[in-house]
C-alpha cells in the first residue's frame, strides 16, 4: 500500500468515526427534541422506538469504524 492510499484510508477512518459518533450522540441526546413536538402521538412513538434507534445507530457506527480500521490495518 502506498503512502497516499494509507493517508486516504486514515482520513476516511477519521471522518467515518467522527460522523458516526456525532450521529450516535444526536440520537442519544435527542429527548429534548421530542419535547418540542406538538402531537402527543409523535412523542409516544418516539419514546417507544428511541432505544431501538440508539442501539441500531450504535451498531452501525461500530461496524463502520471496524470496517474502515480493518481495511486500513490489513492492507
Amino acid at each position: 500500500m502506498t503512502l497516499v492510499q494509507w493517508l486516504l484510508n486514515s482520513i476516511g477512518l477519521y471522518v467515518t468515526t467522527v460522523g458516526a459518533l456525532l450521529l450516535f450522540l444526536y440520537i442519544y441526546r435527542s429527548p429534548a427534541l421530542a419535547e418540542h413536538w406538538s402531537s402527543a402521538e409523535g412523542k409516544r412513538a418516539y419514546a417507544r422506538h428511541r432505544r431501538r434507534l440508539i442501539v441500531g445507530t450504535g451498531l452501525l457506527a461500530a461496524w463502520l469504524v471496524l470496517e474502515n480500521a480493518s481495511s486500513l490495518l490489513l492492507s
